[in-house]
């Protein structure tokens, strides 16, 4: 039933043939003992003014806090900036906006932070329950259960983002490409690129920012400090709404809406018009800057190799790392570069607000995703505290009647159900159970300090990047853990994938050795954006030829 959704041989180039069982690794000091539902963590703790306020939590809030005071400051002048400009700037504000959350408390940033990628940027919550916490708190709560509500999945990173192209079936080669979200569902069907369906998505989510409806949305904007700016950008006219009495009570209840109450601010006809419109120009809006080097710089170290090839600037390891992940790694068979772009029929990216930009990314090839999705055999993680959300909280939501038996079946899930825009495309979903889509690895290894944990895939099982190369080299050589929260998974064993179909065979046995391993991780950590480089660095890189030459721009 279908449920809700020696290092010198490698650089010498003559690596030495080693089983895949001699590269186990030592234990990942990342991962800590898991437990069920992350029972041990109090999330109300650890969140602003709590108990017990997280280092990370606070560093995000104040991050936002300075960023969105900072735009709302360049607004005031928002006259002397181009279009453009003025276009990406109430991206930002938007993006930054606390009070386009039901309870004031939760921006887009709070879940994709700036120092860690734009993806989770509290430590202890990549450790443990790997989705961040959302808007509402459940009053109700008792352990194992959370005391707020939670989303299923690791917060996907909007870097790079606005390059994928709109979700099409590629019917030769049997495959979808493109969408955002980890299962496609933002399909770029309703703005015209998915990076802007997906700004959509999170401020009407239950788990996530939990507004009623988007016109909540459209009325907080209407009220904001910003105002203004949004009038300039799309037009004066923009918030031409009478609203309801009732509209701050309302938009102060948490969705979801009631099924027989689908739009609970009670708008007419031509309202609800603009609303919507106010609605999709926000998220594009969100979309432009998200396109912008502010966000998707291509400023990487790898970036600059490519750039300046004279100077030598990758490192040994790094240049081995870069040969395996073409070769042996078998890593870009789904983490594009140019050689097999084409071969993937790979269609142009989504509309970019800066046609410079776009090309910037077409001419490189560097956004590293066939935009495809594969079941590579990910285990559940149950230490997500959402199989614990099984009871009603005090408006009555249950965020997860399944509870322990609840199975992500990622882009199968989507197109079974209910947001799937074509009728076709739902008997595919048998074939595309347990697959998600392959996310970019530009900014994998990007965080605020050397000890930061960053958590790894859809449900952020893996918990660092050598967890990550380890599982791919050794998924099928390992053997099955008994228990799924099993403290040595990737050591001793891996537990059994989550969902067993459609499962990727290209990897799980590589014959990587450690070291071969810790080289790929070495170039993987080439493609943080923020690169500076100096003559030292460049004086420390050398290649295994002598002239240390870095790879061919992939």
């Amino acid at each position: 039933m279908r449920t809700a959704p020696v290092l010198a041989s490698v650089l010498a180039g003559t690596m030495v043939a080693t089983s895949a069982a001699a590269a186990e690794p030592a234990p990942d000091k990342s991962r800590t003992t898991p437990q069920f539902c992350s029972v041990q963590i109090d999330i109300a703790s650890t969140l602003p003014g709590g108990k017990h306020e997280d280092p990370d939590v606070k560093r995000v809030d104040a991050e936002i806090d300075k960023i969105f005071a900072a735009a709302l400051k360049k607004a005031q002048n928002a006259a002397a900036l181009n279009p453009y400009h003025q276009l990406t700037l109430l991206g930002t504000l938007g993006l930054y906006d606390k009070t386009l959350s039901v309870d004031k408390n939760l921006a887009c940033t709070s879940c994709h932070n700036l120092d860690a990628g734009f993806t989770g940027g509290v430590s202890l919550w990549n450790q443990t329950i790997v989705a961040n916490p959302g808007s509402v708190p459940d009053t109700k709560a008792k352990p194992p259960a959370p005391d707020y509500r939670i989303a299923a999945r690791k917060p996907r990173t909007y870097g790079y983002a606005p390059f994928a192209p709109r979700l099409r079936y590629n019917a030769e080669q049997q495959e979808f490409v493109g969408g955002n979200f980890w299962d496609m569902r933002a399909t770029g069907f309703v703005t015209g690129n998915p990076a802007g369906d997906q700004a959509e998505g999170p401020p009407l989510n239950p788990l996530e920012m939990g507004l009623p409806d988007s016109a909540c949305v459209v009325y907080r904007l209407s009220q904001s400090a910003y105002k203004r700016l949004f009038e300039r950008v799309w037009g004066a006219q923009s918030f031409a709404i009478t609203w309801p009495a009732n509209v701050e009570e309302v938009c102060a209840k948490p969705g979801p809406a009631p099924a027989n109450d689908p739009l609970p601010v009670h708008l007419g006809a031509s309202d609800r018009k603009t609303s919507n419109t106010a609605y999709a120009r926000l998220v594009v809006s969100m979309a432009a800057y998200e396109a912008t080097p502010d966000v998707s710089p291509f400023s990487s170290k790898l970036d600059y190799a490519t750039a300046h090839p004279k100077e030598h600037v990758l490192t040994d390891e790094e240049l081995a790392g870069e040969k395996l992940f073409r070769g042996k790694g078998k890593c870009d068979t789904c983490h594009l570069t140019p050689s097999n772009l084409a071969a993937k029929s790979i269609p142009t990216p989504g509309p970019s607000i800066d046609p410079r930009h776009l090309f910037k990314s077409q001419e490189r090839g560097q956004v590293f995703t066939d935009f495809q999705d594969h079941n590579i055999g990910i285990p559940a993680n149950y230490a997500l505290p959402y199989y614990c959300e099984t009871k009603p909280d005090q408006y009555g939501f249950v965020a997860n009647p399944l509870g322990k038996k609840y199975v992500d079946e990622g882009v199968g899930g989507f197109l079974a159900g209910p947001s799937d825009p074509n009728p076709q495309w739902k008997k595919l979903a048998p074939e595309h159970d347990g697959r998600f889509r392959t996310p970019t690895v530009r900014n994998v290894d990007k965080r605020p300090r050397p000890d930061f944990v960053k958590a790894y895939m859809h449900n952020g099982f893996l918990k660092s990047l050598k967890e990550v190369v380890h599982f791919y080299n050794t998924r099928d050589v390992l053997p099955r853990c008994k228990d799924p929260l099993d403290p040595q998974a990737g050591t001793k064993c891996w537990p059994a994938p989550e969902v067993t179909a459609n499962l990727d065979k290209t990897i799980g046995d590589l014959g990587l050795s450690s070291q071969e391993e810790d080289a790929v991780v070495a170039f993987l950590q080439t493609l943080t954006d923020g690169y500076k480089h100096t003559a030292a660095a460049g004086d420390a890189a050398g290649g295994s030829d002598g002239g240390g030459s870095p790879a061919p721009a992939p």
